[in-house]
């Protein structure tokens, strides 16, 4: 029951950092039996919303390279926080960075014996080696747009290469979406019928630029809509592992039947 799930954004900007990062951190929360692992498999470190580890797709470059990868010291030095591990992407500003697919494709396969789940931010760039690895070690992808031009044109040329490639696509996240915005659902799905799967909405969230200022993950803002939205998202994953979903957490446990059951019990 292991598995490694990949967001990929279908255009620059879309989010998908935020909403991988929100992904991993409710699924660790929810399921503290776990190992889960959020590693950033792009063009960029990724290190927006979490600090607390140094591991880093640079580091590992050489132990990939010689065939020296320890995967249960690797686990051990990507640990976060409780069971949640986070591995840095490859920072443009360190070395050529130049990675081919093997390298993430490699990596991935290799850490399925350490960790429950691994989520890869996957960035925005197909042809950036490590991003490609991911999406081919993937058991599922879930592709995130905007409610834009761009994001529809952009995934309509990308179609024909996600057949090519035979990714494995779980569906659609409709990014920071607006009820009102002339971009709806009906009109996302007419524009891109070629693409099979179901398209499924994330919000906007009134945090989210509070969110992006404070360099904090968008999930620990107590949103409820936001929340929800990536409760179902990640449902979509546990389902596809066959696991328990995660439940929703009830407002007040101490209930006002919960209070007066307590309020009449004897001595």
């Amino acid at each position: 029951m292991r598995g490694i799930y990949a967001f990929f954004g279908v255009d620059h900007k879309c989010g998908t950092s935020m909403l991988c990062q929100s992904a991993g951190e409710l699924i660790a929360r929810a399921r503290p039996d776990w190992k889960v692992l959020v590693i950033h498999t792009e063009e960029d470190s990724g290190t927006y919303y979490t600090t607390g580890s140094q591991e880093s797709f640079d580091r590992l470059r050489p132990e990939l390279a010689e065939g020296l990868l320890d995967v249960h010291d690797v686990a051990a030095r990507s640990r976060c926080r409780g069971n949640l591990h986070f591995i840095s992407g490859a920072d443009p500003l360190n070395g050529d960075g130049k990675y081919h697919p093997n390298h993430s494709d490699h990596l991935l396969k290799h850490l399925r014996e350490c960790f429950d789940l691994i989520l890869c931010d996957s960035g925005s760039h197909i042809g950036h080696g490590l991003a490609l690895g991911s999406l081919f070690a993937a058991h599922g992808i879930f592709l995130v747009m905007l409610q834009a031009e761009s994001s529809v044109r952009r995934f309509e040329r990308l179609i024909p290469l996600y057949r090519k490639l035979n990714v494995s696509t779980i569906g659609c996240l409709v990014n920071r979406y607006r009820e009102h915005n002339p971009f709806s659902l009906s009109y996302i799905r007419e524009r891109l019928d070629g693409f099979e799967q179901p398209f499924y909405t994330v919000r906007e969230s009134p945090q989210g630029l509070l969110a992006e200022t404070e360099g904090r993950c968008l999930i620990h803002y107590r949103d409820r809509s936001f929340e929800s939205d990536i409760r179902c998202a990640a449902n979509l994953i546990l389902n596809d592992m066959n696991a328990e979903p995660i439940a929703e957490r009830v407002k007040d446990p101490w209930n006002l039947a919960r209070f007066r059951n307590i309020s009449k019990a004897g001595p």
